[in-house]
C-alpha cells in the first residue's frame, strides 16, 4: 500500500484529472474523501495541496485558495515560492481577495519574495 500505485496516491490521481476536465466541485468531492495523512511522499502531499487550490481558484473560492496555499507552504516553503502556479494563484488573490484575505496573501506574496 505504499507504492506509487496504491489507492490514495490513484485518489489523488483522480484530483487532478477532474481538475483538468475543468470539473473543479467533483475535484473538491473527491479531495474531501482523500485521507492525506498518510502520504510517505512530501512532494505528493504538496502536489495535492496545489491541485486542490487550483480547484479552489477555478470556482473563485479566495478562502480555499489561501488555505492550501498556506498549507503548502507550512509543507515545503521553497517549492511554494518556485511552483508557477501557486505564485499566479498569489496574484489572483492579491487582485480580487476581500479585505481580510488580501492581508494574508500579501504576507504570503511576501514570504514567497514576490512583493
Amino acid at each position: 500500500m505504499w507504492t506509487a500505485f496504491g489507492p490514495t496516491n490513484v485518489a489523488l490521481h483522480m484530483v487532478s484529472i477532474e481538475r483538468e476536465a475543468g470539473e473543479a466541485s467533483d475535484a473538491l468531492h473527491r479531495a474531501d474523501a482523500i485521507d492525506t495523512g498518510g502520504i510517505p511522499s512530501r512532494e505528493r502531499a504538496f502536489t495535492h495541496l496545489i491541485e486542490v487550490a487550483r480547484c479552489y481558484d477555478l470556482r473563485r473560492k479566495d478562502a480555499g485558495v489561501l488555505l492550501q496555499l498556506l498549507q503548502a507552504e507550512d509543507l515545503a516553503p521553497e517549492d511554494l515560492a518556485r511552483t508557477q502556479a501557486a505564485r499566479e494563484m498569489t496574484v489572483g488573490l492579491l487582485r480580487r481577495a476581500r479585505l481580510l484575505h488580501a492581508r494574508q496573501a500579501e504576507a504570503l506574496a511576501g514570504r514567497m519574495g514576490m512583493l
